[in-house]
């Protein structure tokens, strides 16, 4: 018997933006078929469709409250944000309480464990649906112990220059990519959007720091037998916030070449107005330092976000940054992927 079709109500009331709602985006985008409806009254109010705000979901509707979505027959509400710090907005209880009541499951991708709060717990239990928190770690993580070293498997790291550029975005890409091009290749998700893509992986950065390592190990090391496996990235090695994550990812992963993602538009570190982004080429050159003593890996391709350029600024920018780094740069959306894939079969000194 197979499993029912899941059918998302995504939740991003007041927030609906490709930057602000990066999961509803990419489920959205990703995941077209399983999703019936977007929540958000404020959009909704504006008349505008759901592509205006995405660049994807054309026909996906828009609906302002719980009771005008269930006219879609959802199966569950899916937390459309992954806001800095990962709580749930207060103003939403409202709306996730209604969602129980009304008999659909919940899944959430916020440190703010939504099955360990008593209300909601309490609603989940008398109307028999299922909290599901995909950030939750596994419980029996432990620190890396050495165990990629010696796999004739090759792992590709995806590192960026800041958080929220399109890190996930590219391994999915790149792995369909590679895929394409005849190889076993899989990816392994490590955030909460990516694991609700893939259906599978570790949301890292709510994993004990010392086991972050150990966690990227294990997820390689569950695909043991793939010929190529990528690694979703968290973060940047300069994030004054979420540098731990990136670097454990790093070392805990040992790949034998990374993919640098970039949004060129971008001149500040998300959410830091203080901390202004150093050169593409100086951002290269951290990962591969970081990488030397205990891995050594170069990067083989840059992965660009021109999201926010038109075709003639994203073609100039991608010929610069080329110039730049002397690397092959591409965006993934507008071009394809087969660029970096060629790359990353160059670096990896492979062919079919």
């Amino acid at each position: 018997m197979t499993a029912a079709r899941r059918r998302m109500m995504i939740l991003t009331e007041g927030q609906l933006g490709v930057f602000t709602a990066k999961t509803a985006t990419c489920l959205v985008r990703y995941c077209p078929d399983e999703v019936v409806c977007v929540l958000d009254s404020v959009a909704a109010k504006s008349g505008h469709p759901l592509e205006s705000f995405l660049s994807v979901g054309a026909n996906v509707p828009i609906v302002s409250s719980v009771e005008e979505g269930l006219e879609f027959a959802p199966t569950q509400l899916v937390i459309g944000i992954a806001p800095v710090g990962g709580r749930l907005p207060d103003a939403w209880r409202a709306i996730v309480l209604a969602s129980i009541r009304a008999g659909l499951d919940v899944v959430s991708g916020l440190h703010h464990i939504l099955g360990d709060d008593r209300e909601f717990a309490a609603a989940a239990k008398t109307h028999r649906v299922q909290i599901r928190d995909v950030r939750t770690a596994p419980p029996d993580l432990g620190v890396a112990q050495d165990l990629l070293r010696g796999l004739k498997q090759r792992r590709v790291s995806i590192v960026g220059s800041d958080c929220s550029v399109g890190k996930m975005l590219t391994a999915l890409e790149l792995s369909k990519a590679l895929c394409a091009r005849g190889w076993d290749c899989d990816w392994a998700a490590t955030g909460q959007t990516g694991i609700l893509i893939q259906g599978s992986g570790i949301a890292v950065d709510h994993v004990i720091s010392d086991y972050v390592n150990g966690a990227a190990e294990r997820l390689c090391y569950e695909r043991r037998d793939r010929e190529i496996v990528i690694v979703e990235g968290q973060g940047s090695v300069y994030h004054p916030a979420y540098s731990g994550v990136t670097v454990g990812l790093l070392h805990g992963a040992m790949p034998h070449t990374m993919v640098f993602v970039h949004q060129p538009s971008r001149k500040e570190v998300w959410h830091y107005g203080n901390f202004p982004l150093p050169p593409i080429a100086q951002g290269i050159a951290l990962c591969e330092a970081l990488m030397a003593p205990i891995h050594p890996a170069k990067v083989a391709a840059i992965a660009l976000n021109t999201v926010d350029l038109d075709a003639a600024e994203a073609d100039n920018v991608i010929r610069a940054i080329e110039r730049e780094t002397g690397l092959p740069a591409c965006d993934p959306i507008r071009q394809g992927s087969s660029k970096l894939a060629v790359a990353v079969e160059a670096a990896l000194a492979i062919k079919k």
